[in-house]
């Protein structure tokens, strides 16, 4: 009797583990995107490689993984590719435009949410961004990187994302652009955080079977 009681107490004691596992977020922590890029601006191969590589960096630092999708020009876009299997929060969209109506000569980039602060469209004006007086201070390639991520950022973090200083100012002065060209221009640790709070609890709705809003446009 007391080998079966302690063959019992074993048995149950393996199970705490697989039990507590189960009901939490997937992904414990880390933060993985996959940003599908669509190059209707024609962006150079190496404009596009540097703005990749700046990017990547930027986030990176904040704990954030990317996997890219590259999908081509309007002319030519890549078979079955999967760039439109867009999906709040984990494979967002960043489309590189010539210009458009929302484009100033300060502003570069735009990203599309839902009344929930849900989204995951974001462009980017790269005619005005090239053209701006703003390529003395960082290079193009390094430049169009920030505002990708910056425009990520805004996705990630929902409305009203914008702060005093860092990354997600509103509007970079050449202090910002000074620390943009030296890699020193990143998100604030209070944003970390409510990137990945954010993102695990959305995650979490999906493994629980709740639905996720409308993601823009």
């Amino acid at each position: 009797m007391k080998n079966q009681f302690l063959r019992l107490l074993l048995l149950f004691t393996s199970l705490i583990p697989r039990l507590s596992t189960a009901h939490e977020p997937p992904g414990s922590g880390s933060v993985s995107l996959t940003v599908s890029v669509f190059n209707d601006a024609g962006v150079s191969p190496s404009v596009m490689a540097q703005a990749r590589d700046r990017t990547d960096f930027i986030l990176r630092h904040s704990g954030i993984s990317l996997i890219w999708l590259y999908c081509g020009t309007p002319a030519n876009r890549p078979p079955d590719s999967g760039c439109s299997a867009i999906s709040f929060p984990e494979h967002l969209s960043v489309r590189l435009v010539p210009t458009g109506s929302g484009g100033t000569q300060d502003i570069f980039g735009r990203s599309f949410q839902n009344a929930e602060g849900q989204g995951s469209y974001a462009v980017v004006y790269f005619e005005l961004l090239a053209a701006s007086k703003s390529i003395q201070e960082i290079g193009t390639g390094d430049l169009l990187g920030s505002v990708i991520a910056h425009e990520l950022g805004h996705l990630l973090l929902g409305r009203d994302s914008h702060s005093p200083s860092g990354l997600m100012s509103p509007s970079w002065q050449t202090s910002q652009l000074q620390l943009a060209a030296r890699g020193r221009l990143f998100l604030t640790t209070e944003e970390q955080d409510r990137i990945r709070a954010r993102y695990l609890a959305a995650g979490w709705k999906k493994a629980s079977g709740g639905s996720i809003g409308p993601s823009g446009k």
